[in-house]
């Protein structure tokens, strides 16, 4: 974590005495605060140079130096830091201390600069651990009993013999990849496509890649379509010449002495001779890098004769990069009933009395479909004595075996994964531990989350939040993070993380002394703190924390998913807190709010509570970032809400109702916010305001505005002209209003060209437009994305023709709607139509089958006529050649009686508040 622990303290660093508008200004102490910057600087940069999994022993040990170092600095700064601004000890000693501790770290830094560079001046590094040796010492590998060294070191890295036949008795038992499997055949043995293709197979460690390379390369069909063909397992550490010479081996069926004698010549031209004018199959197996690929493709001829290359990796910019086209093929974990065929096959019997298959299922299902995983346990079992008792204890330890036991595959494999991450991106990885087992983290948020633990690093022009994104798809793409939610155009709203790579997270950060899980023991005792960690997670259940130690100076961020009760005495303890992120339990939200004035660091405040009324009061903290408060009905006046424009940083503002089931509001949540005084140029998200604060004034002041959410009380008109200030946010891509009775202006607006030309998502709640006035939204330039819910009045829409030349998504919600006539050239590239609670809207029209673009058609709770209708357009495409078009509809309704008859419930249901799901 040395990475992590030189990049905050960087961050801190400048955030408080570097930047162009310092909190602090320290002109004396400059050179200093330079100085330590600098060496940081370098250490960064070091790090980000060396490679990857380094079993350099004298660098890890520095690598902890550093880590040590750079926390112990930070917390001692940010601390004399906290006194100053709180004025609770004299300034003057307090800087006189910050001095000192600035010099001692300056000289620290600089003693261990010189040790990296005496490292690295090194010709020789002296071998440190293995990585089996590190996972032996986080308790991965209990003590071998073998009289072997527990790593002996390979002779090389490459397999270079031809594909044995006698393959793994695991190799023959895939389950639950017919699809892909099939796939692949198709790609690799499709006549249309003579040119050569690559085609990779990416997914995590563990998941079956091989396996399902091995049985394609296997396959009859294969081996009867290839003249050549030839395996090579690529590992990390890879050489070139190696790798050349397996595969020659595989493809050449020369002798000994003309193998020898061709070695003597150049690989590369001799691997080309012996491929060209054949059709080949070439399978590369594991392989970790571009520069691997770029170091072997040159050998592969292209004579238009179907010739295929057939990759295996753990990453998908690898795979990206080499493959053909759409030719990536992904792995995905195996369903509980694929898991059991998996796991029946590899124990070799598909019958079991009840009770051994209830315990087996139960296994099993801890796997979590992980392939390796189910094998490993199947192989255990079926060396296992045949009794409950037996069965029972291995049920019992199966958990600790997967992640703990020395012959677990699973964990080497996993802990390799996580071994050769960039050091920018294990920090990012730990922090997955935070949240709760099975917990679905919407991107944005977590993002948000990594930026203000303050470990990334800044890069010039760059939105810190962009280049958290990049490193969530670096994880994403090695597969250590699984995508869950997908908006229409595949962009990922939500992510999990596997239970087995969260066991590893959570190892991991505490061995790293970073995390620390509280919550309710087996006794059912709430644990109090034990250990300094900076990041505290409390378990679902868990409602308050004991204060058993003195160990709150490296706190830097609070998690709670379940009511926590956060004291007076708690929070003065955690004077160093940059994160809040919980639900509420207190009684007296206002007086906590007032505690939280004391948190001088704080860059993330999430709060939610669900159970009654919340009045909020606002601090001028000058790092806060992002502010959420959400609960039934938030009151927060305007004098409060001005306070933001203290907040320089602050970048998401969002004060609104919950959304909990059920929960109706007794009141609108909206706030009033009059405009500052100087532009507030980093704030780029606003919910909810009131219509009436949409002026001329406040919008000028915030001109990188992205997001705006405005709410209106009790559907009154209320600036009913205010639409037109619009045109001040140049930046704003995304827009909902909510009971705003509002008029679109027809004059003084550029819609076509420069208004609102970068909107790019609309949703309007409860309007009261008229359905006439949607042909000027239908101008907005770049609009995909367009949300009507009971917005307009009227029976009958007529769009017109010219608008909605970029929306890809349109979604209705409208009882009263009864008319609908349009044709393909309203809506040209429309992807996604999505009507609900159309009640009243027969059918759809027909001309929209026109729509070449158009791929789902959903139906919720709409007439048996207009799903008819939605048939017909896909029988019409179908007669196109359009295979693609998918209608789905869902808990639709007989006929209008019953809708009449339920009209009073959907009534009620849409009084519910529809809050956006992301800040």
């Amino acid at each position: 974590m040395a990475y992590a622990a030189v990049t905050s303290l960087m961050g801190t660093l400048h955030l408080h005495f570097l930047q162009s508008q310092p909190r602090l200004p320290l002109p004396d102490k400059q050179q200093i605060v330079s100085s330590l910057h600098e060496i940081l600087a370098f250490l960064q940069e070091s790090l980000e140079k060396s490679e990857i999994g380094d079993d350099n022993l004298a660098m890890k040990d520095l690598e902890a130096e550093m880590r040590d170092v750079a926390f112990k600095a930070e917390e001692r700064i940010e601390m004399e830091l906290s006194s100053i601004y709180l004025q609770s000890s004299s300034t003057e000693a307090c800087l006189l201390r910050l001095d000192g501790i600035l010099k001692q770290a300056v000289k620290q830094t600089d003693y261990l600069k010189k040790k990296l560079i005496k490292i690295k001046s090194k010709q020789q590094f002296a071998k440190g651990p293995s990585i089996l040796g590190r996972m032996r010492q986080r308790g991965l590998l209990l003590g071998s009993t073998s009289s072997q060294p527990a790593d002996p070191q390979p002779q090389n890295n490459i397999t270079i013999s031809k594909f044995s036949k006698s393959a793994s008795k695991f190799d023959s038992r895939m389950v639950g990849c017919d699809k892909e499997f099939k796939t692949i055949l198709n790609k690799l043995t499709q006549q249309s496509a003579e040119k050569l293709q690559v085609i990779s197979i990416v997914g995590m460690g563990g998941i079956g890649k091989t396996t399902l390379a091995k049985k394609v390369y296997k396959d009859p069909s294969i081996t009867s379509h290839f003249y050549k063909q030839a395996w090579v397992t690529v590992t990390q550490v890879y050489n070139v010449e190696q790798m050349l010479q397996c595969l020659i081996g595989c493809v050449n069926a020369a002798s000994r002495d003309e193998l020898h004698e061709q070695r003597q010549r150049n690989a590369k031209e001799n691997m080309r001779r012996l491929l060209m004018g054949n059709r080949y199959l070439i399978v590369m197996d594991d392989i970790w890098s571009t520069t691997a690929w770029d170091s072997v493709q040159g050998c592969f001829p292209d004579d238009n004769n179907g010739s295929r290359i057939l990759l295996t990796s753990r990453l998908r910019e690898v795979a990206e990069y080499a493959s053909s086209g759409n030719s990536i093929i992904n792995m995905h974990f195996l369903d509980a009933n694929k898991s059991w065929n998996l796991f029946c096959n590899v124990f070799g019997q598909t019958k079991f009395l009840s009770v051994f298959e209830q315990i087996g299922r139960n296994i099993v299902k801890k796997c979590n479909g992980l392939p390796l995983a189910i094998i490993v346990i199947a192989s255990l079992l079926s060396k296992t004595e045949e009794t409950v008792e037996k069965w029972n204890n291995v049920a019992e330890n199966v958990s600790r075996y997967v992640t703990s036991d020395s012959n677990d595959a699973c964990s080497r494999i996993l802990y390799l994964s996580y071994n050769q991450l960039p050091h920018h991106l294990k920090a990012c990885f730990l922090y997955f531990g935070v949240f709760p087992e099975d917990y679905e983290i919407h991107v944005k948020k977590l993002v948000r989350l990594w930026d203000a633990e303050g470990f990334l690093r800044a890069v010039d022009h760059r939105n810190m939040e962009e280049v958290a994104m990049e490193c969530l798809q670096d994880l994403i793409d090695r597969s250590l993070v699984l995508i869950g939610k997908q908006s229409y155009n595949g962009k990922i709203k939500t992510i999990r993380m596997h239970d087995l790579l969260r066991d590893l997270c959570l190892r991991e950060a505490r061995y790293e002394n970073l995390l620390n899980v509280i919550g309710n023991d087996y006794h059912g005792a709430v644990a109090g703190l034990v250990k300094a960690c900076p990041w505290i997670s409390m378990k679902p259940g868990c409602s308050s924390i004991q204060i058993t130690s003195m160990c709150f100076d490296k706190l830097h961020s609070l998690h709670s998913v379940d009511y926590v009760d956060l004291s007076k005495k708690l929070l003065c303890q955690f004077k160093l807190l940059r994160v809040v992120d919980v639900k509420i339990a207190n009684r007296n939200f206002k007086d906590m709010m007032v505690y939280m004035a004391n948190l001088v660091h704080l860059r993330y405040l999430a709060l939610y509570r669900t159970l009654s009324p919340v009045e909020l009061k606002l601090f001028e903290h000058w790092n806060m970032q992002s502010l959420i408060v959400r609960a039934s009905t938030v009151r927060l006046c305007s004098r409060e809400a001005s306070r933001i424009w203290k907040m320089p940083l602050l970048r998401n503002f969002y004060v609104g109702a919950s959304r909990t089931l059920g929960a109706l509001p007794l009141l609108s949540s909206s706030f009033t916010l009059e405009a500052s005084e100087v532009v507030h140029r980093n704030i780029e998200t606003i919910s909810w305001l009131r219509p009436k604060c949409c002026t001329e004034d406040l919008f000028t002041r915030i001109p990188n505005l992205k997001k705006l959410g405005i709410h209106g009380e009790n559907f009154e008109l209320e600036n009913s002209d205010g639409f037109h200030n619009f045109v001040h946010l140049g930046q704003l891509e995304k827009l909902s209003i909510k009971k705003w009775n509002f008029k679109l202006p027809y004059s003084g607006i550029p819609w076509a060209t420069s208004f609102l030309q970068n909107l790019k998502k609309l949703k309007l709640h409860w309007t009261g437009l008229e359905w006439s006035e949607i042909r000027l939204i239908g101008m907005l330039p770049n609009l995909e994305i367009l949300k009507l819910i009971e917005a307009c009045k009227g029976r009958e829409w007529e769009p017109c023709e010219g608008g909605f030349r970029q929306l890809k998504r349109l979604v209705i919600e409208d009882g009263c709607l009864e008319d609908w006539n349009a044709v393909g050239d309203h809506f040209p590239v429309l992807e996604h139509l999505e009507l609900s609670d159309c009640i009243s809207l027969r059918e759809i029209p027909i001309e929209l089958a026109d729509i070449t673009t158009l791929a789902l058609i959903q139906l919720t709770q709409c007439l048996p006529s207009a799903l008819a209708s939605a048939k017909r357009i896909q029988d019409e495409q179908q007669s196109y050649g359009n295979e693609a078009l998918l209608v789905r509809s869902i808990a639709m309704y007989p006929d209008s009686f019953q809708y009449r008859t339920s009209r009073g419930n959907r009534r009620m249901r849409l009084m519910r508040e529809k809050v956006e799901s992301d800040e």
